[in-house]
Parts: structure tokens; sequence; C-alpha cells
């Protein structure tokens, strides 16, 4: 994995993406995240940070608006997703979110950052399911488990795209 150069907040911000694209979608969480609010605060230093996040999705692509609302105001930065997701079994379900595109503000390090670190991979996810109605979800890029409670197959989350990565 290439985050070396990723800071907190940033490792932060791309969990905070990557769970966005994970929730958005319908079929697996029900509801779907059209806005929400991410709070950063740095124990150490004592700054908060608070950053506004929209999102928009289709079938085959995700759309996620990021910007920083305090302490400063920044314009938003764009991140535009294709999921490729493929059924490997009834019970389970993998594959990634390739970013397509990304238009980031760039007086805004930490996006430049994390615009910098999706460019270089994929986001990896594998949902399994554990019991009937309880799924388990593993975010790849930080080994993150999270246990969701869904009624829907898992049929109705492979659609894969295929994208070539160049470089």
């Amino acid at each position: 994995m290439k985050c070396q150069h990723v800071n907190k907040v940033c490792t932060l911000l791309v969990t905070l993406l990557f769970s966005i694209l994970i929730f958005s979608g319908q079929s697996i969480a029900g509801d779907k995240i059209e806005h929400t609010e991410q709070v950063h605060y740095d124990m150490k230093s004592g700054e908060e940070s608070i950053y506004t996040v929209e999102v928009s999705e289709s079938r085959d692509r995700v759309n996620v608006l990021i910007a920083e609302v305090s302490p400063t105001l920044k314009p938003y930065s764009e991140f535009h997703f294709t999921p490729c997701l493929k059924q490997n079994s009834a019970g389970s379900v993998q594959g990634t979110y390739h970013l397509e595109s990304a238009n980031v503000e760039e007086s805004d390090a930490h996006m430049s950052q994390i615009a910098s670190f999706m460019q270089l991979q994929n986001l990896g996810v594998q949902l399994t399911e554990l019991s009937a109605g309880e799924d388990l979800l593993l975010m790849k890029q930080n080994n993150m488990l999270i246990s969701l409670n869904t009624t829907d197959p898992f049929k109705t989350l492979a659609t894969c795209n295929p994208q070539t990565k160049s470089g």
C-alpha cells in the first residue's frame, strides 16, 4: 500500500470517503447517505476540522463532493468513482472502487493528498454474509471491519464495469 505520505487527517478522510462510497448504495445500507459531516478533533493540538460531504450515486458511478467548512471555508473537491463488484459465492462479494476523475481545490492540501493516494490505487472492499440479514464489510486499505444489517441479496451488488489503471 502506498500511503506513507498521507497524514492522519487525510487517513481519516480516506476512511470517510470509503465508508460513504460503501454506504451510499441503497442496496447495502437501505437508506442512502446524501449529506453528512465529519469532524476531526486532534487531541494533541486541540484543533478541530469539520468537513461536509455530498454524495450522489447511480448503479455505475458514485460522485462525492467534500469541503472543509471549519476552521476555514474551502471550495468543494470532486471525486468520481466507478464500482467494480463481483459475486464470489452466494454469500460473498468483493471488488474495488476506481477513482475515475477528481477535481481538487488546489489550496486544500488534504484533498490533494487524498486524490494523489487514490490515483495510485483502487479502494478495495469485501462483503461476506455472517448470517441472515447480517454481513461483514472489510475495507482493504485500512483493514476496517464493519458489521452491517442488510436484507438485500449480494447479487444486486455484482455489477462490474472493469477499469484499467494506467501507470
